[in-house]
């Protein structure tokens, strides 16, 4: 490595809190700021109670370019206390835009906004669309996106349906063809303004790029790949660089692959076997994130109600002697436990009268089956999660447990 490239190395999460930190003082000099190293994010104000959270910002800081650094900063500044949006519908309706986002970023907020005031109404609007993706509507200023809440459509004296009608006609206004192949077969968009994944909403573009049978996927914010579903090479391609873009972005939004019927876009579950695992395994990857994101906040959230609750992790394997992937969680015998949902789950139990600790693997739907009244799910969470306090007798479940070497 040269001095020059010790030099360009992006700095640790501590060191880049600290230049926000810098930034916010000089804007905000009469509000005290500080970094939770643990959960990643700065809380602004004498309470705290104004978070910024790192997560996307400082790996987007870490893969910006030397003079790029200085301007993300200003911007992560200018997020920290947005300008307030029109007055008036009139005012706000040329900035407004449809925007897919990812479930687990929706559930993120919602429960930023549960630590803040339990009782307070949502700042934002999240319409269910896909199984792992939500439609937003935000207002896009001249320095930033703003999401735009039941309670400001209110205020403005208008519905939903309007002010998405209007947004739809603001993205398509927005939206000529410009498609490059990035691999044979395979379309991505080149648009490069934060709206790639929501050009799905448009299926006359992915008829015109992928001929009568279009399929699509939208990985991450700035992504949208089309593919024939005639091309089953093309289709596998796609796939591979979805998971390429998984890999290295950092505002993913969905692992799904879509198909067009009657003008929208739907959910596609392929034939093909290598596609197949191609999604199950970048499926788990975003599963694995939304749940690891959404652990420390909802430790935060319990110690703040004074529940005694651990949150279990979704974990991943992978088989040496296969190479076959699965997810597993650990429900552990006498501790009050919140399970991600998983393909199998570890039960670990106390090993009685100085006997050794064991644990047996299940199928989740094998255990689900034989013992799902002790496995209550939990209202509203995304990814689902499912509470556990008691644990199972473990003798009638003998038959059902997988394999030592599974």
């Amino acid at each position: 490595m040269s001095l020059l490239d010790f030099f360009r190395r992006p700095p640790s999460r501590r060191k880049y809190a600290q230049l926000l930190m810098k930034k916010l003082a000089a804007r905000y000099p009469h509000e005290p700021v500080r970094f939770d190293e643990e959960g990643l994010r700065l809380l602004l104000g004498t309470d705290g109670a104004h978070v910024i959270n790192l997560h996307n910002l400082y790996p987007e800081y870490c893969a910006a370019a030397g003079g790029e650094r200085e301007r993300q900063l200003e911007r992560a500044v200018a997020m920290a206390c947005p300008p307030g949006l029109p007055a008036t519908f009139a005012a706000a309706r040329p900035h407004l835009m449809p925007a897919l986002r990812g479930r687990g970023m929706a559930e993120y907020l919602r429960l930023m906004e549960l630590g803040k005031e339990p009782d307070a109404p949502s700042g934002s609007l999240f319409l269910p669309f896909s199984g792992d993706t939500v439609l937003m509507l935000v207002h896009d200023g001249a320095d930033m996106m703003q999401s735009v809440g039941p309670a400001q459509l209110a205020q403005w004296g208008v519905g939903v349906e309007e002010a998405l009608a209007a947004a739809m006609d603001k993205l398509r206004d927005a939206t000529v063809d410009r498609f490059i192949q990035v691999e044979r077969g395979v379309y991505a968009g080149d648009w490069g303004d934060a709206y790639d994944s929501s050009r799905l909403l448009l299926p006359d573009l992915a008829h015109r790029i992928a001929g009568a049978n279009p399929l699509a996927m939208i990985p991450a914010r700035h992504t949208l790949l089309r593919a024939s579903s005639k091309n089953v090479e093309g289709v596998r391609a796609m796939v591979a660089l979805a998971q390429r873009v998984a890999d290295t972005e950092t505002r993913p939004v969905s692992a799904l692959m879509y198909r067009f019927e009657a003008g929208r876009p739907v959910e596609h579950v392929p034939e093909d076997a290598l596609v197949r695992t191609g999604l199950a395994s970048l499926r788990r990857q975003y599963l694995y994130g939304d749940y690891a994101a959404q652990a420390e906040m909802l430790e935060a959230l319990h110690e703040k109600n004074g529940t005694d609750m651990f949150v279990a992790s979704y974990k991943v394997m992978r088989e040496e002697a296969s190479g076959a992937e699965y997810s597993f969680c650990v429900w552990t015998e006498g501790v009050d436990t919140l399970l991600p949902r998983t393909e199998r789950v570890v039960l670990s139990s106390h090993g009685g009268d100085g006997g050794s600790d064991e644990l047996l693997m299940f199928p989740w739907d094998a255990l689900h089956a034989a013992c799902g009244h002790l496995i209550e799910p939990v209202p509203q969470a995304w990814p689902p999660r499912y509470r556990v306090t008691a644990f199972p007798d473990l003798e009638p479940l003998r038959p059902l447990a997988l394999p030592a070497r599974a």
